[in-house]
Formats: structure tokens, sequence, C-alpha cells
């Protein structure tokens, strides 16, 4: 009698095992079903960080840290643009490689680097400009300043390669800074 009551209690808690991992089993269903409307929904929303491929960025003036005036017209042949800030943690990683791209070039008229912070005397921007004056002409300005607005920057680091008519050819890190550029 005692071997048919623990073979009964097993069968059912056996039973009650499966119907609860059959309702764990819909409710994983439908979570990922959920995730992929959200997933979906979202695809359409993803804005590029800077300016589009084949776009031209909008006129501006600004001030580099040297003193002398940089516009939309002074862009040349090639040249790379990059946005950094100091509250980017990334930046880290892709300003030595804008650097390394920007010193290939071989002319730093033809980089240009934007360090976004509230004033060159920012410690952490002093850092960034510092480690950029060497490769770039750099320029350091608030947010939603002149170049930021002129190249619709949207997040941290972004980086352009313009063509000799100012068009955007490459706005991907890795395609701008992540390769050799060509001199």
């Amino acid at each position: 009698m005692f071997g048919i009551a623990v073979v009964v209690v097993c069968v059912l808690l056996t039973v009650l095992n499966l119907i609860l991992t059959l309702g764990v089993l819909r409710r994983l269903r439908e979570h990922a079903e959920r995730l992929n409307e959200l997933a979906e929904a979202d695809t359409g929303q993803w804005r590029d960080p800077i300016i589009g491929l084949g776009s031209r960025p909008g006129p501006f003036s600004a001030v580099d840290v040297d003193g002398g005036r940089i516009g939309d017209a002074d862009l040349g042949v090639d040249t790379l643009v990059a946005f950094f800030s100091p509250d980017c943690g990334i930046c880290a990683e892709w300003l030595p490689r804008f650097v390394a791209a920007a010193t290939a070039l071989g002319d730093r008229r033809r980089a240009l680097a934007v360090v976004v912070a509230p004033s060159a005397t920012d410690p952490a921007a002093a850092v960034q400009v510092a480690a950029l004056r060497g490769a770039a002409t750099v320029v350091v300005e608030n947010d939603k300043g002149p170049l930021a607005e002129a190249f619709r920057v949207a997040g941290f680091p972004a980086m352009v390669r313009l063509d000799e008519h100012g068009t955007v050819l490459a706005n991907r890190l890795v395609d701008v800074a992540g390769v050799p550029a060509v001199a």
C-alpha cells in the first residue's frame, strides 16, 4: 500500500512539473515574440551618430584652438572630420585611431577634430585637445555648436571622411579611422 502511495505522489508531482514547464515555455515564447516586435519597431528609428553617406555638411564657421578660423570652404580633398566628447568612454579607444589616420594624411589641415566640451580649459577636454593637436586642426565647442549642427552629430565618437566636393564618403568609425588613410 505504501508503494502505491509513493507511485501516485510521484506521478502527481511529474504531472504538476509538466504543467509548470509548459506554462514557462508558453511565457518564454510570448516574451520572444514581444522582443521581436520591439526590435522591428526600433529598427526604423535608428539614427547614425553623424551626417549620412552622400550628404554634405551645412555651412559653418569656427575658431580653432590656435586662433585660426575654419569654415566649410576649408574642407579639402580626402578630409577626415571627427567629434569627441570628454564624457564619452569609447572616445578614448577611437581617439588614437583617428590620430593615426590623420597623421597618415601627412597634413594636419586635412583632418579636423572637434572636442565637444564646455571649454578648452576643462581638464578632460584639455587631454583630448593635447592628443589631437599634432595630427589635426582642433576646435572646441559646446554641445550643438556650429560644427556639430553642420554635421548633424547625435552621438560620440562620430567621424566622416569627405571627398573633394565635401560629400561624405564614409561615416562608420571603422571605415574612417579603422584603416590607414591614403596620403
